[in-house]
């Protein structure tokens, strides 16, 4: 008897795997799992309105084996129509491998109960403002702050069951360091509690090192300057303090001064001393500069260095203090002596 035995093949695991997917009008963001093997290759998002394609944005894709990523693009397209489809597909040598659509309605069918007023991004951190739709009727929310850089998230917070009574302010800031002159996204993923939508807004900036000169602390005087600085960007500062005192048609004198690397919420006082000025009224300029020379901040005063007061005559040898006083005094007691004996 011949038993013939079939033998299925395995099956394979998928290259990757869509995880989640969401768009509105403002952003789209696509969650990824990737399989036994590491993935190169990209995404690829497609708007659509019906057939006809709204828009597409490609994003790079690199992945390690077995890891998850989230990718978040913005809509360049102003909404014009009530419906669309979002569709994000993930190529690797120029193969579809994975596909899924998220459909939308533009302005929602039901609004939440809290509408965003403002949203205002820096190096420092995120300005939400929020408010209740109706005073009578007030709204619970939650909200994700991310900061995207090519498309990746870099740094995410949620803050939870936050309450939208009146007019919130909602406020993070960066924890982590950020490159200089480089060009930042912000999304804030809202998450209405009653009724249960999800929407997201968006601004963008371009990071920069920022530092002030606390005006309450600054002192210029005849032996030099002190100047406190405070930092106001996670881009850190590496740059100078620079004190000139000018005379009115002179050349101006230059003194430099370097502080300590500064980022958000750190200070640092520097000292710059100087010897051997002359005498006279000086127009005090403080700058304080990056390597790169670009000027952050200023402060400007007067100095008044006065004429040095002319020295005491020193008494000479022939010239004893108190010398002809005591000769007088001498000559009362001779005289009164004197006297006693007629």
């Amino acid at each position: 008897m011949l038993i013939i035995i079939a033998i299925e093949p395995a099956v394979s695991e998928p290259v990757i795997d869509i995880i989640s997917i969401f768009s509105d009008e403002h952003s789209m963001d696509v969650t990824l799992r990737s399989g036994n093997e590491p993935v190169h290759g990209q995404v690829l998002f497609k708007l659509m309105h019906k057939t006809d394609v709204v828009e597409t944005r490609t994003l790079d894709l690199e992945m390690d084996a077995r890891t998850e990523t989230t990718k978040i693009i913005m809509w360049e397209t102003r909404p014009q129509f009530e419906t669309y489809v979002a569709t994000a597909s993930v190529y690797v040598n120029g193969e579809s491998v994975a596909q899924k659509s998220y459909p939308f309605s533009y302005g929602f069918v039901v609004l939440p109960r809290f509408q965003v007023v403002d949203l205002s991004a820096d190096s420092s951190g995120v300005d939400l403002l929020v408010k209740p739709r109706s005073m009578t009727n007030p709204a619970v929310a939650d909200f994700v702050f991310q900061l995207i850089q090519d498309g990746d998230i870099i740094y995410s917070e949620t803050k939870d069951d936050i309450p939208v009574i009146q007019s919130t302010q909602v406020l993070i800031n960066w924890p982590i360091l950020l490159d200089d002159h480089t060009e930042y996204m912000v999304r804030v993923k809202a998450y209405s509690h009653i009724p249960n939508i999800t929407s997201s807004y968006m601004t963008s900036y371009t990071s920069r090192q920022k530092v002030e000169i606390d005006n309450t602390d600054v002192d210029v005087d005849d032996f030099g300057a002190s100047v406190t600085l405070f930092g106001r960007s996670q881009v850190p500062f590496d740059g100078n303090v620079d004190v000139q005192l000018q005379k009115e048609g002179s050349v101006p004198l230059v003194f430099t001064g370097r502080p300590e690397i500064l980022t958000l919420n750190r200070d640092d006082t520097v000292g710059i001393l100087w010897d051997g000025i002359a005498p006279g009224t000086y127009y005090v300029t403080i700058l304080v500069k990056t390597q790169d020379l670009e000027i952050l901040d200023r402060y400007e005063t007067v100095l008044l260095i006065p004429e040095p007061i002319n020295p005491v005559n020193q008494p000479t040898a022939t010239q004893t203090p108190g010398f002809g006083v005591l000769m007088g005094i001498l000559g009362i007691i001779a005289t009164a002596t004197v006297v006693r004996k007629m």
